[in-house]
């Protein structure tokens, strides 16, 4: 056995106490439907995002019957309730993105979870670039009651480095609510990939040291510039949805994540409609299929089952 393989065989991930009562929490899905809140423009390149993942995976959530394509990125209210039956608990938002044709009113998210408050946590989405984002934060989270923030600079427009967006998170920040930044690449024609990288959120980070960060799909595909700033601070965190389609990334991300010792700050999370959280748990124990009958080291099937079942509780109350 080569110094390599050794390393990586006592590599010790600690397994869930088998006295642990389980709790499947799924931190990421959306409210959202076309026409209502999805343009036509958006739900074109979702469908062909959606039709290349489906040829590598399964594991795809395709919500609409063959003759209606622009319904396959819906969520409305039964078909989130159907998808997540399984859940014990859900974060649900709905984004605010005129930018790339994507506009859900806070009020319907709040209203939904008033509705389902057994199972449903609801978070709000303000665009940081709005003169009156502070206000609309507070209105959202003291009127509302969304208990998080959404919001995706690829989606909406703005520059993590710009300082003008600080007193907005430090409001966050002062509010105590946590964060899901969707900083990584996607398939609409107007978002800006220079403001997705996910290193562009160190200053926050710096500025706003309490502020609980968890940034979508790891970041993808910079997973490696997500592993390393999530290893520098203490109160961010990543989710692995959306990266199960595509095996070999998939693998070399949580590989990463292991590598740099923060494989325990990934939490779970399905980007429902993108998928369901099965289809995003089978894709979790499948990523070494991408290495079988190689020398390749194996992501421990320990660390799997932590992300899947409980490292939210570092970042997210239940």
């Amino acid at each position: 056995m080569s110094g390599s393989d050794l390393a990586y065989t006592e590599y010790a991930v600690p397994a869930v106490r088998k006295d642990t009562i389980l709790m499947l929490f799924d931190t990421h899905t959306n409210l959202m439907w076309y026409p209502d809140h999805l343009s036509d423009e958006f739900v074109g390149t979702a469908l062909d995002a959606k039709k290349a993942k489906m040829r590598l995976t399964e594991d795809v959530y395709y919500a609409g019957p063959e003759n209606e394509e622009k319904h396959s990125f819906d969520s409305r209210p039964e078909q989130l309730l159907e998808a997540t039956k399984g859940c014990d608990r859900v974060i649900v938002f709905g984004l605010r993105a005129s930018h790339v044709g994507v506009d859900v009113p806070q009020e319907m998210v709040a209203e939904f979870v008033r509705e389902h408050p057994d199972r449903f946590a609801g978070w709000c989405s303000v665009n940081p670039a709005d003169d009156d984002c502070v206000q609309q934060l507070e209105y959202c989270v003291s009127d509302l009651g969304l208990r998080g923030l959404k919001v995706a600079p690829i989606y909406q427009n703005w520059d993590p480095q710009d300082s003008r967006h600080l007193p907005f998170f430090r409001k966050a920040e002062e509010l105590d609510i946590p964060v899901n930044i969707h900083q990584g690449t996607s398939f609409v024609r107007s978002g800006p990939l220079k403001y997705a990288n996910p290193i562009l959120l160190e200053d926050i980070a710096l500025a706003c040291p309490r502020l609980r960060i968890i940034i979508s799909h790891m970041g993808h595909p910079w997973e490696d510039e997500c592993v390393v700033l999530i290893r520098k601070h203490p109160n961010l965190y990543a989710n692995i949805s959306a990266l199960h389609y595509r095996p070999r990334r998939h693998y070399n991300a949580l590989m990463s994540a292991l590598e740099y010792g923060v494989e325990h700050k990934l939490i779970f999370g399905s980007d429902f409609p993108s998928a369901t959280p099965e289809q995003v748990i089978s894709g979790q124990r499948k990523v070494n299929d991408v290495v079988e009958g190689t020398n390749f080291p194996r992501f421990p099937e320990a660390a799997i089952e932590r992300i899947i079942y409980e490292n939210w509780k570092q970042v997210i109350e239940p």
